[in-house]
């Protein structure tokens, strides 16, 4: 193969997605396995206790960790790019102090108010556990600022492996504490505190780990620094303010849309003719099974809009505009070559999948919701690279501006057609659709008239999805006729990989860009096992 030059930011979006994509993957197994075990030593209701302080615990995880690494990261990309890395050095310790004071605060406010939380949601026992995560908080605040310091400078292996111990250690630890609580005859709530304690260990090594990585980073790079810039304190603030608060408040207005859903959607199900229970077991069936496919696809295509944030707010704070639209139409295809395919899966076989990892009779209930969610797998990945290019031109107001008038248009759709007998829940993916679909387009416009860049999403959006459905249509079919005639079990799992190839192969054949990407993954994959 001739030896194709790679560009540095290409190499780094890269590297960084590839870490991030696995360490997704290893997290999400991780999650499923440590669920099964938990269960079963804490039973439906120790459950309970479980996820209504982890609930809570989310709340404040998003207050933490939606804006921050975000701001932190473009803060330090500009600062290196225009300045030297001695400001931003300067810049990130004064940030981790402020994080620190914050988390503190937050973490005694859990700690001492538990009691009145657990009355506010309903489950007094869940007092304990909202007290044993407490502490979590403190760790999340700091490793946001660490993680923005360290995505900022492209470092993102680091971060990476800092979410694998994350979640390995949640594991390990919170099964041990809650099995040997268990065995010693703790109370359920009990049991169920030392679970989620692991939760707060795991973080506290987790922001170590991120912690030494940043002193490891400074101390590599100080050498041939000689700026002296740093930004003043009151500016800094300023800064992270109006780059981290729109975010914040963005995926905040995202997390009260789903508390708005669970009493929209049960009233208006009710309001169909259907009685409570039934109305209980179809939004669960909606939540439980169809829902976490799109966050799964979007899970793992996020970690190219990551990967993309510092090369775009580098070129665009010193005005390189072709440079900052090559990477921004090379992240539009990346996520559209994972996203569509996976769309493409979930709409010809969603009933398939769903019983690869749930049982037969609530797969075949979820199918028909899944491929009608099927075109948000697509919208919501590419939203999230155009609200990163929002992002890293510093204009953080626009996608809030976009995910409130997507939102609005879901609540409408919503309500309207889930009263609707011969529609019911069907109206929810229908309005989830409508919502990243109305916010995609409102974020194009912004891009092309606020920011003033014309960007190639839809060639690559149709290139891959006639790609895809050349090879997913004819592969139903097979799986049909396998099916019908010789009932075979195995079918499925052949089909699929045979699937996957044939994509990649008729992608690397048709589509001369996928020779170079293939290239730069064989040249990355060397790099980050030598750094190992």
């Amino acid at each position: 193969m001739e030896d194709i030059k790679i560009n540095n930011n290409d190499r780094e979006m890269l590297s960084g997605a590839l870490s991030l994509t696995v360490s997704v993957i290893i997290v999400k197994i991780i999650g499923f396995v440590y669920k099964i075990p938990l269960s079963r030593i804490l039973g439906d209701e120790g459950m309970g206790y479980f996820n209504s302080a982890y609930t809570v615990f989310t709340f404040f995880y998003m207050l933490c960790s939606a804006g921050i690494p975000k701001a932190v990261a473009i803060i330090i990309t500009e600062s290196d790019t225009k300045y030297g890395k001695y400001g931003s050095d300067k810049s990130v310790s004064f940030m981790l102090k402020i994080a620190i004071i914050i988390g503190a605060s937050m973490s005694l406010f859990l700690f001492f108010g538990s009691k009145i939380i657990s009355e506010m949601i309903g489950s007094k026992e869940a007092s304990e556990c909202i007290r044993a995560i407490s502490p979590s908080i403190l760790f999340v605040s700091a490793a946001g600022v660490l993680r923005g310091f360290l995505n900022g400078r492209k470092k993102l292996l680091e971060v990476a492996v800092s979410e694998v111990i994350d979640g390995a250690v949640k594991f390990i630890v919170g099964l041990a504490f809650a099995y040997v609580n268990y065995k010693n005859g703790g109370s359920l709530s009990s049991v169920s505190a030392y679970a989620i304690l692991g939760v707060s260990i795991g973080a506290m090594i987790s922001s170590l780990f991120l912690f030494v990585s940043v002193n490891i980073s400074k101390s590599d790079e100080k050498a041939g620094q000689n700026s002296t810039f740093v930004l003043s304190k009151i500016s800094l603030i300023k800064k992270i303010l109006r780059i981290a608060l729109p975010i914040t408040v963005s995926s905040a207005v995202l997390s009260l849309s789903n508390v708005i859903d669970l009493g929209m959607i049960m009233n208006r199900l009710k309001a169909s003719g259907m009685s409570e229970e039934d109305a209980v077991a179809a939004f669960g069936n909606f939540t439980t099974l169809a829902v976490p496919m799109l966050n799964l696809v979007s899970a793992l295509t996020n970690s190219i809009s990551v990967s993309s944030l510092p090369a775009l707010a580098s070129s665009f704070s010193i005005g390189k505009k072709e440079e900052f639209e090559r990477i921004s139409n090379k992240a539009f295809s990346g996520v559209a070559f994972f996203a569509i395919p996976a769309s493409c899966a979930f709409m010809f076989f969603s009933e398939e999948i769903l019983r690869l990892l749930f049982d037969d009779n609530s797969a075949k209930i979820a199918a028909p919701l899944l491929s009608v969610l099927a075109p948000s797998v697509i919208f919501l990945p590419i939203l999230t690279v155009c609200n990163t290019i929002l992002e890293s031109t510093q204009k953080t107001k626009l996608p809030l501006i976009s995910m409130c008038i997507g939102l609005f248009i879901k609540t409408v759709i919503s309500f309207v057609l889930i009263s609707k007998r011969d529609i019911g829940i069907f109206g929810a993916p229908i309005g989830t659709g409508a919502c990243y679909a109305a916010a995609l387009v409102v974020s194009i416009i912004f891009i092309r008239y606020k920011v003033g860049m014309k960007i190639k999403i839809f060639a690559p959006m149709i290139k891959y999805l006639i790609l895809a459905f050349i090879i997913i249509f004819p592969m139903r079919l097979i799986y049909i006729y396998i099916e019908s005639n010789y009932n075979f079990k195995g079918s499925f799992i052949i089909i699929s990989m045979l699937s996957a190839v044939l994509y990649f192969l008729i992608v690397h054949i048709f589509d001369k860009s996928c020779k170079k990407f293939e290239y730069k993954l064989i040249k990355i994959n060397k790099k980050i096992k030598s750094t190992l």
